[in-house]
């Protein structure tokens, strides 16, 4: 009997001590810090929770001529045109088949969007207003590849698509590609390569490999932003695709980052498609 009475009393000092430890550990260990990139504060955000209709939401694209945000279904050939605001649903056009469609990019107000296999359709509206998608290129590079980053860049008057996972890029490198609107069309040689292991080298924690999910270039500081929502990360490279600063991008604040653009006065919009709760639009404001 008394070893059946010690044996609690053991048990009980033993779970203090090991409260003990654990507590201890906590104490000693330091908490961490998330830094925001320069001119933003990620401790300043306004969050919009999207209509369930949009938590599949894959691309974002502010439209600065009519004063609106347009969105793209992942799964289904939809846009959603956002009010600037409230960010409430204002219209809603189908423009193709179901697909695994990835990002939108908007250039004078008409709508690109890129499919996951390289693939962009361009979305036109006719004389009667009825909404049509026209494929107007896919990349012609072999392998399996994946695609959910596709910007607009001025200077070259071209789409640019980043690999999130291609067949000839390696655990060091992350290709580009241009699509030209004039009538080259897509150049199946990279325009720019990503030198991955500096960003591996560059990240403030140790993540798994930089898989860009959107890309935009920031209209005041002419720097390119890629998100990677498999990492949890936010590179700012150059032009030509040379990283010059990684941020983390928290979980709680980013749970799948897959959408981002800005306003002309630098304002930055990033989206998150809906894990298990509503998707969210996030916007932080620039700071000169």
């Amino acid at each position: 009997m008394k070893f059946l009475n010690f044996l609690p009393y053991s048990c009980t000092a033993m779970g203090l001590f090991a409260l003990l430890i654990i507590s201890t550990g906590c104490q000693n260990r330091k908490p961490r810090t998330i830094k925001s990139p320069p001119h933003y504060n990620f401790g300043e955000v306004y969050t919009h929770k999207l209509d369930i209709k949009v938590k599949e939401i894959s691309g974002l694209a502010w439209d600065n001529k009519n004063d609106e945000f347009v969105a793209q279904h992942d799964e289904a050939g939809k846009l959603f045109y956002l009010d600037k605001e409230t960010k409430l649903i204002k219209a809603e056009y189908t423009f193709g088949k179901k697909g695994d469609y990835e990002d939108v990019v908007l250039i004078n107000s008409i709508p690109y969007v890129l499919r996951s296999d390289g693939m962009i359709t361009k979305v036109n509206k006719d004389s009667t207003g009825k909404i049509y998608g026209e494929e107007v290129g896919k990349i012609g590079i072999t392998g399996i590849n994946d695609f959910e980053a596709m910007y607009y860049d001025p200077a070259r008057n071209a789409l640019v698509l980043i690999c999130k996972n291609c067949a000839m890029d390696n655990k060091s490198s992350v290709s580009a590609f241009a699509y030209y609107f004039d009538s080259t069309g897509f150049d199946n040689k990279p325009v720019f390569t990503i030198d991955a292991k500096e960003v591996e080298r560059l990240s403030p924690h140790k993540s798994s490999k930089f898989q860009p999910s959107a890309a935009a270039i920031h209209p005041v500081l002419q720097k390119l932003f890629i998100l990677s929502s498999a990492s949890n990360q936010l590179a700012i490279a150059d032009l030509d695709g040379k990283v010059e600063a990684v941020f983390e991008l928290g979980k709680k604040l980013f749970p799948q980052p897959e959408g981002l653009t800005f306003k002309s006065n630098g304002d930055m919009y990033i989206s998150n498609e809906g894990v298990i709760s509503k998707a969210t639009i996030l916007r932080f404001v620039y700071k000169p």
